[in-house]
């Protein structure tokens, strides 16, 4: 099957990239698409949908939302994203990047406690960067 490239699949990864160091929520990305796009911007559906191929092309990753009753969503920055933890302020929204070296100590501190294996590729920490902790915003 051929893939067919979309005006609205090229905006919403558009979006993403222009984005990408934070995470949106289907609701989120259809409420900014429409902010920027206007009319252009694709339906809550075709999001979905758009979003869904996108992370089996694995241009895209998906985590468990704050809540842990939706996904989010952010565009991968590179090949090697997948391979390592993130970080997500819950004040700003922005994504950190865990460099490999400690990506894999924290990971192996938990396989050793718990042994418990960690999937790097669905699994975001939550907390709070050093701007919003200065500036008081506390998610």
């Amino acid at each position: 099957m051929s893939e067919y490239k979309t005006e609205q699949k090229k905006l919403l990864l558009d979006f993403l990239e222009q984005n990408s160091d934070k995470s949106y929520t289907i609701d989120e990305l259809v409420a900014s698409l429409e902010a920027s796009a206007g009319e252009a911007a694709p339906g809550k559906s075709t999001v979905y949908r758009l979003m869904t191929r996108l992370v089996g092309e694995k241009k895209v990753q998906r985590f468990a939302g704050e809540s842990g009753r939706s996904f989010s969503y952010r565009v991968l920055a590179d090949e090697h994203c997948h391979s390592h933890l993130h970080l997500k302020c819950l004040g700003c929204g922005k994504i950190l990047h865990l460099d490999r070296a400690t990506s894999d100590a924290l990971l192996a501190q938990v396989k050793l406690v718990k042994d418990f294996s960690v999937s790097e590729e669905e699994t975001l920490l939550f907390g709070n960067c050093a701007e919003c902790r200065i500036g008081g915003k506390h998610g």
